[in-house]
């Protein structure tokens, strides 16, 4: 990773909408992710009331997707931590219901080959091939008899 900054925003009902634009790379190979951390309903929101917010964003060149990514309610809910990450791509969060005030924050990332970090090696190729089939059958860590049993209403239950 290269460079990272915080990124934070505030949805309410005077301002719903807030829009996350892509910049242009530095070079081509240059990837930018935003990553959502934390989503939090403010003290100030009222009680019992429901608050969505809905992510719109592109999957490919001709469709876009809108879903809800939390949902929170004073009383009940007041923080997520779901861990979103958009992909070189511009982002539009929605306040789609309550007044809020709902914050959100986490990193905006830049660096290169950020596609699946921990899934390429150091000369950037998967660690298996597509026609290589991976082997399950023989894992010696997980040996049944070295293993203790599965705890069992917070006890461990070892004869």
């Amino acid at each position: 990773m290269e460079r990272e900054e915080f990124y934070g925003v505030t949805l309410s009902e005077k301002e719903p909408l807030a829009q996350f634009e892509m910049e242009e790379p530095t070079t081509t190979a240059e990837d930018q992710k935003l990553v959502i951390k934390q989503i939090c309903l403010g003290a100030e929101a009222k009680q019992g009331e429901f608050n969505v917010v809905q992510v719109e964003t592109r999957i490919n060149q001709k469709e876009t997707l809108k879903i809800p990514i939390a949902v929170l309610k004073a009383g009940e809910t007041r923080a997520l931590r779901p861990n979103i990450e958009f992909l070189n791509t511009s982002v539009t969060f929605k306040l789609i219901q309550g007044t809020g005030p709902v914050y959100m924050y986490g990193q905006n990332l830049y660096g290169q080959n950020m596609y699946g970090q921990n899934s390429v090696d150091e000369y950037g190729e998967a660690p298996w091939s597509e026609n290589e089939e991976i082997d399950d059958e023989d894992d010696d860590e997980f040996d049944e008899e070295a293993s203790p049993p599965p705890q069992t209403n917070g006890k461990n239950k070892r004869k």
